[in-house]
């Protein structure tokens, strides 16, 4: 049951001309909280809001203490608050009751401003604010609420208002909104990438060494690898595969899950050399049964001596001793991984524009890999151009590839194969 003397003390506010005008809004504050605890239909809880409203102007006119203005323009908040939520229960039983009650509290009626000439309409902007404060949860509106309160009290420079609470509210759900797959994951076989997130790892003074950019990892294993497999990257390089692992939670989505990263090269380097395990894949598979592989090889003929002078390198062999070495390494491959599981190798073809040379690489790896016991699973492409630097140079390459009608290799096929 309301309190008549409290409604009574609330009916009128007065004008404030004497000295005491500070203690005269904290009351009517005071009064104004508890008839808002009272208060059951739209028609009570806009009448105070109008006067609170009220308070709140004149607060800020006189200049009273910023500890009094911010009391005011929360209570003002909670209160619009407060409203939504009689509007969204009134929209719950019927849009037609909504439309009832509304047109009773001079929301959309003409008869009732006559009657009422001291109400003012909400308008639909103000109205969509006080339910989007509604639906709210309770937490994420006191933490938001609490927290800018807080900054306006220290920064004359801020204000407490319901836009800027909603401006909050809005980024809070973003933070608690992960997006279900990360924009790294393609969703075709066009694996090329405007913004490259893990890019070269370069070593000081060594920033001639190829790289794929760390996106095509990332895609191979959401698409190849389940949770909990053991993959194996045997030629790890500086170790961007590691990169990409570490981080998975930022290309997963909402999907995170772990797997276990085992990686090895014939020449560790970079800054994960440590965690890279020396081996020669040529000669053997360093693990049993993986239940997924990737490799990106040493591109043939691009590469020559920028890894090691050792003459086991594929980068640094001729054509007829890189066939050899691809179809062992394939072989052994094969040897260590089971029936249905999957092996990823990511190289271009070859176009030597000078000599006018082609090799078609990918078709080799194709047939060592049939030959080994495997098939053609699935197959990606992604452009080389981020992984060269954009130079003169490169201009005057393009301009010598149309001379002698020999094309440039820009793409590199990303070709995965299953165990048969």
């Amino acid at each position: 049951m309301k309190d008549s003397s409290s409604e009574h003390e609330f009916a009128i506010i007065p004008t404030i001309v004497s000295g005491n005008q500070e203690t005269v809004v904290v009351q009517f504050l005071k009064t104004a909280r508890e008839l808002v605890k009272q208060a059951i239909t739209l028609e009570e809880t806009q009448e105070i809001w109008q006067k609170v409203n009220a308070l709140e102007a004149l607060s800020k006119k006189f200049r009273l203490s910023k500890e009094v203005q911010l009391d005011a323009t929360e209570l003002r908040i909670r209160i619009e608050r407060r409203l939504g939520e009689i509007l969204s229960q009134k929209t719950k039983k019927r849009e037609e009751d909504v439309k009832e009650q509304l047109d009773k509290v001079n929301l959309v009626s003409d008869d009732l401003k006559s009657v009422r000439p001291n109400r003012r309409s909400f308008t639909k902007n103000e109205l969509s604010k006080f339910q989007r404060l509604a639906s709210t949860s309770h937490e994420v509106f006191e933490a938001v609420i609490t927290d800018l309160r807080t900054e306006a009290a220290i920064n004359r420079q801020t204000a407490l208002s319901t836009t800027g609470i909603l401006r909050a509210i809005r980024n809070e759900h973003k933070k608690d909104k992960e997006p279900l797959f990360s924009p790294i994951i393609k969703p075709s076989d066009n694996w090329n990438f405007s913004t490259v997130q893990y890019g070269r790892i370069d070593e000081k003074g060594r920033e001639d060494r190829g790289y794929i950019p760390g996106e095509i990892y990332a895609n191979c294993f959401w698409y190849y690898v389940k949770p909990s497999d053991l993959v194996v990257a045997p030629m790890a390089g500086s170790g961007q595969v590691l990169r990409v692992y570490e981080t998975r939670q930022e290309w997963m989505g909402q999907h995170v899950y772990d797997f276990q990263l085992e990686m090895f090269d014939l020449t560790p380097r970079g800054k994960y050399k440590d965690l890279i395990t020396p081996h020669d894949l040529t000669k053997s598979f360093p693990v049993e049964n993986p239940d997924y592989i990737v490799i990106d090889i040493p591109y043939y003929g691009m590469v020559d001596k920028q890894y090691s002078d050792k003459p086991e390198d594929l980068a640094n062999m001729v054509l007829k001793d890189w066939q050899v070495a691809i179809a062992a390494i394939a072989k052994n491959c094969a040897l260590a991984q089971k029936t249905g599981t999957l092996c990823t190798i990511i190289s271009p073809n070859y176009r030597d524009v000078a000599n006018g040379l082609i090799v078609m690489v990918t078709d080799i790896i194709r047939y060592s890999w049939k030959s080994a016991g495997y098939i053609l699973y699935d197959k990606a492409y992604s452009s080389r151009r981020i992984q060269q630097h954009q130079t003169p140079q490169m201009a005057r390459m393009n301009n010598h590839a149309k001379a002698n009608r020999i094309m440039l290799t820009d793409i590199t096929e990303i070709l995965t194969f299953r165990r048969i």
